[in-house]
């Protein structure tokens, strides 16, 4: 599956300049393709949009937001990640907003509440989400590790 290297190329990209994600290892193709494959899936069934943004055939941004389930299935899970080199040019405010619009008309049920989370050591994160009207509600301390450090992670909602 071709996209599925270009996923893996970006994935990887993140995770050798130790961005502040989830992710903190190298992704095998494998994994890749799973992932990518589950990806899909939700996108068909109305529970997922993503938007990538591409350049010179690599991808150099993704967003998406996914619906949660059950007594909450009116949330929808954001995350944003752009390659280095393609940030503060204004694609990750673009590919943030352009997600939010395709959500509320994509996604089954409707989401009254956009969450996310983001590592309170990550303070240019925090300043775009906050730019984007995202209000902080919670921190919970000791949620990621950081160059080896237990970090606080932030939880930020935006009400639709």
């Amino acid at each position: 599956m071709k996209n599925a290297e270009k996923f893996q190329d970006f994935i990887n990209s993140l995770v050798k300049e130790d961005a502040m994600i989830k992710v903190n290892k190298k992704q095998s193709l494998e994994e890749e393709t799973e992932w990518l494959r589950g990806k899909i899936k939700q996108i068909k069934n109305k529970k997922e949009v993503a938007l990538i943004a591409e350049y010179k055939d690599k991808i150099v941004g993704n967003t998406q937001i996914g619906l949660d389930w059950g007594r909450q299935e009116h949330i929808g899970d954001f995350g944003i990640a752009i390659r280095k080199g393609f940030r503060n040019l204004g694609l990750g405010t673009y590919l943030a907003k352009e997600v939010i619009k395709l959500a509320k008309k994509e996604l089954k049920p409707r989401p009254k509440i956009i969450r996310l989370s983001a590592y309170a050591t990550n303070k240019s994160a925090i300043t775009f989400y906050n730019n984007l009207s995202f209000k902080e509600v919670a921190r919970i301390p000791k949620q990621g590790k950081i160059k080896g450090k237990l970090v606080t992670e932030v939880i930020m909602l935006l009400e639709l």
